[in-house]
């Protein structure tokens, strides 16, 4: 009855996502479903409590905090900073302007940790101009898809905070161990980028683009202030000084601050980007805590006992068993949000990978975030898919179609950062 409640709560789960049910309400009726079924009612006067319990951790305030930030600092025209000294950077070689794109991508995703504001800014910043320059409106929106992904894979990421306080792992030690991964990811694709740009004749005339020490420093110090997000954030919370959720209070204050005194955030702005940033956090918060009640509700069931159980019955073998959370982790996150992945599936898969493939839990989780990271780019869900075809009028099948070449550099990264766990675990 246990197996058969759980399977039930799943399936309506699923079920619900396809007829366009809103996820926290999928996940929430599932939840339900599970107890129901399974014969356990007297878990049914604790759902309110469970889900409070899901929002009420300090370490989840940092969420919002980031989620301003990275609004904060696209107000005040940081953004348009950054893009232009990537530009400055690598712009007057042969796809300088797509590079320059995807290294600028990184740089905002060092700031903010928002998936949906990296993809939202540079569609609107910079598919135009590459379109100007003989891109593909496809290609280009499919290029600020896969970089806006970046956010999730770079510290600080929200993702890294929340499955870090889900499975008891240090988030400053996640932020450490994602650094090198992070910058593997953006050369992959930069490589990818490259060759296609090369085959297909994009972006050949490069005249007037000449490389330029000067012009470099000078296009770095009009972005200072971007860069030094990422070394208030990181450095205050290596050093001790604050907590990742303090960093994110400090990151909101210096961003609100220099957007007044320079006059680029105005009062009416500043209200413009606190409802913006309430809008995102209103539709991540009640996913949060109702996939916390599902998580509790399945650890309840010791669903862990039998995920692993079913694993061993299928086989032993460390590399089949990397295959197979890896498609399924693709899987869930082709049709499940990032939140709900995280909380259900995290510390379902963790006694697997930590106890028989022999992975250490810093390992796990930058390798599960990475592998979730697909589901930003790929449909039927592909949350960055949607958003640049609606940022940039192209159909979501048309931007699916050129991310092929973005996939791949995804799943070499993968296969990498899996294979040779020290590239995760030398710094921490």
């Amino acid at each position: 009855m246990l197996e058969t409640g759980i399977l039930i709560g799943i399936v309506l789960m699923f079920i619900l996502f396809f007829i366009g049910a809103p996820v926290f309400i999928s996940i929430g009726i599932a939840s339900v479903s599970m107890i129901i079924f399974s014969g356990s009612y007297e878990l049914l006067p604790n759902i309110g409590q469970c889900s409070f319990e899901g929002l009420n951790s300090f370490a989840f305030l940092s969420i919002p905090l980031y989620i301003l930030t990275g609004d904060i600092i696209s107000e005040t025209g940081v953004t348009e900073d950054l893009l232009n000294f990537a530009d400055a950077l690598v712009g007057g070689i042969k796809g300088g302007v797509s590079a320059s794109v995807i290294i600028a991508c990184s740089f905002f995703a060092a700031i903010s940790g928002s998936v949906a504001s990296d993809a939202a800014v540079f569609s609107r910043l910079t598919i135009p101009e590459m379109v100007k320059r003989g891109y593909p409106k496809a290609y280009a929106g499919a290029l600020v898809a896969a970089g806006g992904s970046t956010a999730v894979l770079i510290p600080p990421s929200v993702g890294y905070i929340l499955i870090g306080s889900v499975l008891g792992v240090s988030i400053g030690d996640l932020f450490l161990a994602t650094i090198l991964p992070g910058i593997l990811v953006v050369i992959m694709m930069l490589i990818v980028n490259y060759i296609y740009v090369s085959i297909n004749g994009f972006d050949a005339d490069v005249s007037g683009k000449v490389f330029s020490f000067s012009n470099m420093y000078k296009k770095f110090w009009a972005a200072k202030i971007g860069f030094a997000f990422p070394v208030i954030i990181l450095g205050g919370i290596y050093s001790g000084i604050f907590t990742p959720s303090e960093a994110g209070a400090i990151a909101v204050a210096v961003g609100s601050l220099h957007g007044l005194f320079t006059g680029k955030l105005t009062m009416k702005s500043y209200i413009k980007v606190l409802r913006s940033s309430a809008m995102i956090c209103g539709i991540v918060m009640p996913i949060l805590a109702v996939a916390y009640l599902m998580g509790q509700t399945m650890t309840y069931f010791e669903t862990q006992k039998l995920v692993f159980e079913a694993f061993m019955s299928i086989t032993t073998n460390k590399y089949l068993l990397l295959t197979i959370i890896f498609i399924l982790v693709v899987t869930f996150g082709m049709f499940i949000d990032l939140v709900p992945n995280i909380l259900i599936l995290g510390p379902l898969l963790l006694p697997v990978a930590t106890k028989v493939i022999g992975m250490a839990p810093e390992h796990f989780c930058i390798w599960f975030m990475f592998t979730l990271s697909f589901g930003f780019i790929t449909p039927p869900y592909g949350f960055n898919l949607f958003v640049v075809s609606g940022a940039a009028d192209v159909p979501v099948m048309a931007l699916a179609r050129k991310m092929v070449p973005f996939l791949l550099a995804f799943l070499i990264t993968n296969i990498i950062i899996a294979l040779w766990p020290w590239l995760s675990l030398c710094i921490i």
